[in-house]
């Protein structure tokens, strides 16, 4: 049994794909094994993953797409490691990762059942274009969690197998969200170690034309985790929802959605007004960018 089974679900990424194996490869901690769940590729993927050698690697191939959270899942089903960890097929982990986390974890004890750390971003179309995110939030932390009070990034997420008995597996029904569903059920179940240094690299692409996908996860989401919601008091749960109400518009005027944005944050400032100033100042931004947006379209001469 190895210590680590790596989970990499990959779709359509064959060009990308080698950066993220090689640096599960060049990891410190040598004793793990690479699960590769090719998600219905039509590209060459199954030929990349070829010409690897490594015993350590396995590659598994969906005959349909089944989203992020099936891959994830038929990665799992297989999973053999005392910890699971998952990277995507585009992000790269630093030497050090599962080596720190591996040792933080057994120092930590079975109390301690996952792990997360920092990462370096490069946000390709956002407002910071490289960022570093350095958490520091650890132990009993669902409750900050649920406020949405820091993130975790699924590559630098790592967790004890046996937990799957209690939490299952991605819920295959959320498209958008499906790892934060998980959190929640993870975080129940004990503390969450936390290493600030980073130790993922992440590339991501701000996406366009999934608001209202994305829209229709978080109603489930919360639906899903009412009782758990409800249970933090009648404050922190209308905050709860009034987080994932402005996230919500913010990302219809990503899309440039003025009135769909400026509904769906009227709606959350009814839910509860008080989130921090910078949810405000970050909604600000967004609607004057939109805006500004929306009006240069409309100036521009029809050709």
């Amino acid at each position: 049994m190895p210590r680590v089974s790596v989970i990499i679900p990959s779709y359509n990424r064959a060009s990308l794909l080698p950066r993220a194996v090689n640096s599960v490869l060049a990891q410190t901690l040598a004793d793990f094994e690479l699960i590769i769940v090719d998600d219905a590729s039509t590209d060459n993927t199954e030929t990349i993953v070829a010409g690897f050698s490594d015993p350590r690697i396995r590659y598994l191939k969906h005959s349909t797409n089944q989203y992020a959270a099936g891959a994830r899942n038929t990665g799992m089903e297989e999973a053999s490691g005392e910890f699971i960890a998952f990277l995507d097929s585009d992000d790269k982990w630093l030497p050090h990762k599962l080596a720190d986390q591996v040792a933080q974890l057994d120092a930590a004890g079975p109390d301690w059942v996952a792990g997360y750390t920092g990462a370096l971003v490069n946000m390709k179309g956002g407002v910071n274009e490289r960022s570093e995110t350095r958490p520091e939030y650890e132990g009993d932390v669902l409750p900050d969690y649920l406020l949405g009070r820091f993130t975790i990034w699924t590559p630098t997420f790592i967790f004890r197998r046996d937990l799957l008995d209690a939490v299952g597996l991605f819920d295959p029904t959320l498209i958008r969200g499906e790892d934060v569903d998980f959190y929640f059920r993870v975080l129940q179940q004990g503390k969450l170690a936390c290493l600030t240094e980073p130790a993922v690299e992440l590339f991501i692409e701000v996406d366009k034309g999934i608001a209202d996908v994305s829209a229709d996860c978080d109603r489930r989401l919360l639906q899903k985790h009412k009782s758990l919601i409800d249970a933090q008091g009648r404050f922190t749960a209308s905050y709860i929802r009034a987080y994932y109400g402005f996230r919500q518009g913010e990302r219809y005027l990503i899309e440039n959605r003025v009135a769909d944005g400026i509904g769906a944050l009227l709606k959350a400032l009814a839910t509860n007004p008080f989130l921090p100033t910078k949810r405000y100042a970050s909604m600000l931004f967004k609607l004057v960018r939109a805006c500004s947006s929306k009006l240069v379209g409309e100036e521009k001469p029809s050709r």
